[in-house]
């Protein structure tokens, strides 16, 4: 078995419904990979933070089968929730806690400062943005 990877996660989302989302992979204190991305999502911001963490538990799976993988979110119901409330954020949970169960990987809490995917959420937020304007005009 090869090394920990950490993959900080964030979301960010407006009261439009425009999401941001970044992922940032460390192995061993270095960044490898970054990525910042934008789109519409209809649900609560909890429910967001949920999927982009199973998302990151996927990626993980196909990109680096044979680490180790810790994912870090600061979004505490995510991580401490044992009985979400809306059925969305229920299923976006669960599908987290299968993820890790069968891949042994493991989803922690980080505070928001010491989450470096926190300022990549707002970057992809912005991308957005700026390209729904774009579009719009």
């Amino acid at each position: 078995m090869r090394e920990c990877l950490v993959i900080y996660v964030d979301a960010a989302l407006d009261k439009n419904g425009r999401a941001g989302c970044g992922l940032a992979v460390f192995v061993r204190g270095r960044a490898v990979y970054t990525e910042s991305f934008g789109f519409v999502h209809e649900g609560g911001s909890a429910q967001l933070e949920a999927q982009v963490c199973a998302a990151a538990l996927e990626l993980a799976a196909a990109r680096w089968p044979f680490h180790r993988v810790v994912v870090r979110t600061d979004c505490a119901p995510v991580v401490r929730s044992r009985f979400p409330a809306s059925e969305t954020f229920r299923d976006a949970v669960f599908e987290v806690r299968a993820r890790t169960r069968r891949g042994h990987r493991v989803v922690r809490y980080v505070s928001r400062k010491a989450n470096p995917a926190h300022e990549l959420a707002r970057e992809g937020l912005k991308t957005w943005v700026k390209q729904a304007i774009r579009v719009a005009a």
